[in-house]
């Protein structure tokens, strides 16, 4: 073969190609590359927490949903953690009996080779004795949750009360237990829809308790919206020399304004003329209101007006 010609090029081509493939570091990348067990690091994010505990008489607050956690080792497994869903943050309070306890996290569903670091190290959860309470859902639906034009005109829940559980502690300081719209904005009509309940404090702080079931449905009736400003008198024309007014008094004082909640933010009163020119004793007229360009609505559409003169 070596005294072929073309023997003699297909050990030089030979040759150059691994001269070429040397020199590129394509051996050292083969041999050197993950697929060997180079080691790597990642950060696993919203790991979930699962607390362990005798959750028949008693009740774990305090808890943080999710924790991070820091791996560290081969590649692949690293790369195999990081795309899994089984890995657990776990707080160990199973031979715990009530009261305040600080635990390290303990993470479930890692391969043996992986190191791990989670951040927080540990949590303080308070553990305490379990009651359930049945408690009356309050519908909150407020005129944010609609379109500017509407307001709520009446609003309900079904099933109206619910059971609650959670420590003592807890259940005791519950204040109000809200039904709120998952994912309402700018209702424009009667609306029924399924709503998430929280229970808050006195202050409107949220405490951390389960609830059964945990939505309701929720519906909210809705009219043009409206609000209620008062009325000013403003005299126009004169009396007679002879005459001055004594007193105008109307017959409503605070009327119903309608329009879009923005438009109707800034107006708190409107105006009622009253034409004095053919005033000559204690009269009664009829007179409408001076309406604003935003205002699509007053009612009552007119008033009267009691003219007193002397």
């Amino acid at each position: 073969m070596l005294e072929s010609k073309w023997g003699l090029r297909l050990i030089a081509l030979v040759l150059a190609l691994v001269f070429f493939l040397s020199v590129n570091n394509v051996f050292g990348n083969i041999f050197e590359g993950d697929n060997l067990g180079q080691k790597s690091s990642e950060t696993i994010e919203d790991v979930p927490v699962q607390v362990r505990y005798d959750n028949k008489s008693l009740y774990a607050s305090d808890v943080p949903n999710k924790v991070d956690v820091d791996i560290s080792g081969p590649q692949s497994q690293v790369l195999k953690a990081e795309n899994g869903d089984s890995i657990k943050a776990v707080l160990d309070l199973s031979d715990e009996n009530a009261g305040k306890h600080t635990v390290q996290f303990q993470v479930n569903g890692l391969n043996k080779d992986i190191d791990y670091n989670v951040k927080p190290k540990e949590a303080t959860v308070n553990l305490e004795e379990k009651v359930t309470k049945t408690l009356k859902v309050e519908p909150d639906v407020s005129n944010n949750d609609l379109d500017p034009d509407y307001k709520v005109k009446e609003q309900s829940v079904s099933p109206e009360t619910v059971k609650v559980t959670g420590g003592k502690t807890q259940i005791d300081k519950i204040a109000y237990l809200k039904a709120t719209y998952k994912n309402k904005g700018e209702i424009s009509e009667d609306t029924t829809d399924v709503a998430q309940m929280t229970a808050f404090d006195r202050n409107l702080n949220k405490i951390d308790v389960m609830i059964q079931p945990n939505e309701v449905n929720l519906s909210v009736k809705v009219e043009d919206y409206s609000k209620k400003v008062k009325v000013k008198t403003k005299a126009v024309g004169s009396l007679p020399n002879d005459r001055e007014v004594d007193s105008i008094n109307l017959d409503n004082n605070e009327v119903e304004i309608y329009g879009n909640k923005e438009d109707l933010e800034d107006i708190d009163e409107i105006t009622a003329s009253i034409d004095l020119d053919d005033v000559t004793g204690t009269t009664e007229k009829e007179v409408e209101f001076e309406v604003p360009d935003k205002v699509t609505k007053v009612s009552p559409k007119d008033t009267t007006a009691t003219i007193k003169v002397k």
